[in-house]
């Protein structure tokens, strides 16, 4: 089993149920190309780096799957790439099975931007 960890940015004008709807069916279409979706973390509204279609802001999206072979990449990223919704995004593999993050992480993150 191989490990994959995929980053996408969504349009920032999207509202919350918009949003939902886009992670929910990248989970989905993960799962029809053989993929099992083993964590899903929603890092909110974050300013980029450098513009992307004109767009100062998006809103981080990272899901950590498992898969047997390395096609569902290809097939996910041609996927995205077809989404209007979708700013960028951007597909690692990962060495070993990743593990969820605990709460008090996060919240340590999130004192560190403070």
């Amino acid at each position: 089993m191989r490990y994959y960890e995929n980053l996408f940015i969504v349009h920032p004008n999207y509202e919350q149920e918009k949003l939902t709807h886009t992670i929910e069916a990248a989970k989905k279409e993960i799962s029809n190309l053989g993929g099992n979706v083993l964590i899903v973390e929603e890092w909110g509204k974050r300013r980029l780096a450098y513009p992307i279609d004109k767009q100062k802001y998006g809103s981080y999206v990272l899901i950590q799957y498992e898969s047997e072979t390395q096609k569902i990449n290809l097939e996910l990223e041609a996927w995205m790439k077809l989404r209007a919704e979708i700013l960028s995004y951007m597909t690692v593999a990962l060495d070993s099975k990743p593990e969820p993050r605990s709460a008090d992480a996060n919240e340590i993150n999130q004192n560190d931007e403070d």
